[in-house]
């Protein structure tokens, strides 16, 4: 019993020495920044067979992210129809910046490895010089909000301990 008394008396004054009716001013800060996007140059197309996507939207929208992340890729369209085994990926690219081997290594990592490529053929664009759509131009800017929020420490205060025991022992 005077263990117990003993540990509860030690308790309660550790419990009542971290209360404190100081209020702090916590500063968040808030920071979105976009990068600016070289535009590619794009001066070849590749048509190539990819096997294993189940949807345009999706898997087409997977395969385009990972290829314009490279900064060589300008446009990736599909001639994708449900339910086909294989369906065509164009590609039109900057051939100084990435090759039709790289890309396709690309796609079969992609999603762990769902994507499988097969035949695959390679033209110049011959006289055009493809600047990048509109999409993969973003404009550099930098937003930043300050918000000052009040935190309250604890407002409450451990009960006389002391009290409460000597009830109980008389």
């Amino acid at each position: 019993m005077k263990h117990a008394i003993i540990l509860s008396l030690a308790t309660g004054l550790v419990l009542a020495s971290c209360s404190s009716n100081e209020k702090k001013i916590i500063s968040v800060e808030k920071k979105v920044i976009y990068k600016k996007l070289d535009p590619v140059q794009a001066n070849r197309k590749l048509a190539i067979e990819v096997s294993g996507m189940t949807c345009e939207h999706a898997c087409g929208g997977s395969i385009r992210m990972a290829l314009k992340e490279t900064g060589a890729v300008d446009r990736v369209s599909y001639d994708f129809e449900a339910g086909r085994k294989t369906n065509t990926a164009y590609i039109t690219f900057d051939k100084s910046k990435i090759s039709a081997d790289k890309i396709a290594s690309i796609i079969e990592t992609i999603n762990e490895k769902q994507f499988t490529t097969g035949k695959s053929s390679s033209t110049d664009l011959a006289g055009e010089t493809k600047s990048s759509s509109p999409s993969t131009t973003v404009v550099s800017e930098t937003k930043s909000t300050k918000i000052n929020v009040e935190v309250p420490e604890a407002d409450w205060e451990m009960p006389n301990i002391f009290e409460f025991f000597s009830h109980l022992v008389n």
